[in-house]
């Protein structure tokens, strides 16, 4: 996470016109466009959603759910048994079938 002098900088750049104007392109990118697909893409540390749109462009998101911390928090059971499919060999010995 950011610290306050990030969430101050992005602040400055939301209340300024150079700001306004950069977020008003990505508004009239979007506003009424119809999204024809939506695929996801592991970025390493972050799964990236992407949503094609009618026009052929393509709009990227970065969702905090889908960060690998909180991924990690929330499907650690999953992680585990997957990880095994992966290294079936490092299957401890007491949790073997």
């Amino acid at each position: 996470m950011g610290d306050v002098s990030d969430a101050a900088d992005l602040e400055r750049l939301l209340r300024s016109p150079e700001g306004q104007e950069f977020l008003d392109e990505i508004r009239n990118m979007l506003v009424g466009r119809t999204i024809r697909k939506v695929t996801f893409e592991n970025e390493a540390h972050i799964i990236a959603t992407t949503l094609h749109l009618d026009d052929g462009g393509t709009f990227a998101v970065f969702q905090p759910s889908l960060e690998i911390g909180a991924i990690r928090e929330q499907f650690e059971d999953v992680l585990e048994r997957e990880y095994y499919v992966d290294y079936p060999d490092r299957i401890p010995k007491e949790d073997a079938p």
